[in-house]
C-alpha cells in the first residue's frame, strides 16, 4: 500500500482521515494549524506541523518534507492553501508523489471567485455578479441591495472576516469608506433571500473523463455564521437537479477529481442559482462516507490508478451536525435555547446522526473540542463578571 498524507485542514482533513481509514488506508497528516483537530485523532500514523511564519516559508517546508517522501506517495488536499501549493510545485512533486487536482489554469481559475463566476456563469446560473468593483454609483447601479461582498481568493483576504453583508445604501457608503483602497481584492453579488433550507451542496467525483461518478447532496438547514457560514447543521437528501447542474459544470470546465458545489433556490423563480465550488474534498466529507458515498476514498482510488466505484447509492434523511458550531450561531441569530432544544430531541429519536467531529470509535477530536469550547465559556463569563 503507498504512503499516504492527508494535508489536514480542520473537520476536512479529519473527515479524509476517518474515511480512507475505513477503506483500510493508513495515512499521516500533516497541517499549518498546531491546534487543528486531525492532529487528536487517534487514525494518523505520523502527525506533523508545518514550520514557518508566513506562506513562503511554509511553502519550502512542505516542500522539502515531501520531496523526502518514498516514490508513488500519495497526497490529499483539505485547503484551497493547499491546492495552491500543489500547484505552484506540481512538476516538482509529480517527480515522487501522486495527487488528483485541477491542472494548475482551471485551479487558478476556480480559487479566484472573480475569474470563477465570470467562467461558471457561462454555464449554469448565478447570481448577479460585479466581478471588478470600481465605486459606489458602479455597484449601486449593477447590483441590488441585499448584497454580500467577498474576497477573491485565500490570497484576497483583507475584510477581517469571510465576508461582508450590505443591506442599506449608508452600510455601503461605510463600506466604500473603509475597504475603497482595497477594492482589487473583492468581489459583489446579489444575495439570493430567503430561509437557510433553500440552500444544497453536491459533494461529487469526477473521473479523468470528467464524468461524474458517485454524487452524494444535502439540504443545509442552519449555517455558521448564521446563514453565510459553513454547514452546521444538514440532511442528507437525493436531488437530481443539483447532481445534474453539478455534472454540466464539471463537463464544461473538464474536470477530474472531488468537488464540493454549493447551490442556492432562488425563491423568486424557483431555479437553483450557483454560489461556490471548492476543487477538493468539502469541510463534511466524513458525512458523504456516512451516507454511502466515500469520496476521499475514491480520489485515492484515481491516484492509484485503481477502478472507481459505480454503484454507490446514497442514504436519504440522515441528519449532519457541527453542535458547537450550529449550537452557538442560532443563539447568537435570536434563537430561543427552547425551541433549539426541541428541534435537536425531535431529530434526535427519529432520525440517524452524524457528528462533524464525534465518532465512537475516534472520540479524542470531540471530547478535545469539548474542553475548548468550555473553557472559552468560562473565560468570556469570568471576564464579564470582573469587569
Amino acid at each position: 500500500m503507498p504512503n499516504t498524507i492527508v494535508l489536514a485542514a480542520g473537520p476536512n482533513g479529519l473527515g479524509v482521515v476517518r474515511s480512507l481509514y475505513l477503506q483500510g488506508v493508513k495515512c499521516q497528516v500533516i497541517t499549518r494549524d498546531k491546534g487543528d483537530i486531525s492532529l487528536k485523532s487517534k487514525v494518523p500514523t505520523i502527525k506533523l506541523y508545518i514550520d514557518g511564519t508566513t506562506d513562503e516559508e511554509q511553502h519550502q517546508w512542505l516542500l522539502a518534507t515531501l520531496k523526502t517522501q518514498p516514490k508513488n506517495t500519495i497526497i490529499v488536499p483539505t485547503s484551497d492553501w493547499f491546492v495552491t501549493f500543489l500547484t505552484e510545485h506540481e512538476e516538482v512533486l509529480r517527480q515522487n508523489c501522486e495527487f488528483i487536482i485541477p491542472d494548475s489554469h482551471l485551479a487558478e481559475v476556480l480559487i479566484d471567485k472573480a475569474k470563477e463566476t465570470l467562467t461558471v456563469g457561462e454555464v449554469i446560473p448565478i447570481p448577479k455578479t460585479v466581478q471588478h468593483i470600481d465605486n459606489q454609483q458602479q455597484l449601486s447601479s449593477e447590483l441590488s441591495l441585499p448584497i454580500i461582498i467577498k474576497p477573491r481568493s485565500h490570497k484576497h483576504m483583507v475584510l477581517g472576516s469571510k465576508n461582508i453583508i450590505i443591506n442599506s445604501q449608508p452600510e455601503l457608503e461605510q463600506f466604500f469608506s473603509q475597504f475603497g483602497d482595497k477594492l482589487d481584492h473583492l468581489i459583489a453579488q446579489e444575495i439570493i433571500e430567503g430561509p437557510d433550507k433553500q440552500q444544497w451542496v453536491c459533494n461529487c467525483f469526477f473521473d479523468e473523463n470528467s464524468n461524474i461518478t458517485q454524487a452524494f447532496t444535502f439540504n443545509r438547514l442552519r449555517l455558521s455564521p448564521s446563514h453565510y457560514g459553513v454547514t452546521s447543521y444538514a440532511i442528507s437528501q437525493y436531488n437530481e437537479d443539483v447532481i445534474k447542474l453539478s455534472e454540466k459544470l464539471g463537463k464544461a470546465l473538464k474536470y477530474t477529481g472531488p468537488a464540493m458545489v454549493e447551490f442556492k433556490q432562488d425563491p423568486k423563480d424557483e431555479i437553483y442559482k450557483y454560489i461556490e465550488i471548492n476543487p477538493r474534498l468539502g469541510m463534511c466529507n466524513y458525512f458523504d462516507t456516512s451516507c454511502g458515498i466515500n469520496n476521499a476514498y475514491a480520489t485515492y482510488l484515481l491516484a492509484t490508478k485503481q477502478e472507481l466505484p459505480t454503484a454507490n447509492k446514497m442514504q436519504n434523511n440522515i441528519v449532519f451536525v457541527s453542535f458547537y458550531e450550529d449550537l452557538f450561531s442560532r443563539l447568537s441569530d435570536g434563537e430561543s435555547l427552547p425551541s433549539i432544544a426541541k428541534e435537536y430531541l425531535k431529530n434526535l429519536f427519529t432520525k440517524r446522526h452524524v457528528y462533524i467531529y464525534f465518532t465512537w470509535w475516534d472520540p479524542m477530536p470531540a471530547v478535545i473540542l469539548a474542553s475548548r469550547q468550555l473553557t472559552g465559556i468560562f473565560k468570556s463569563l469570568w471576564r464579564k463578571v470582573f469587569n
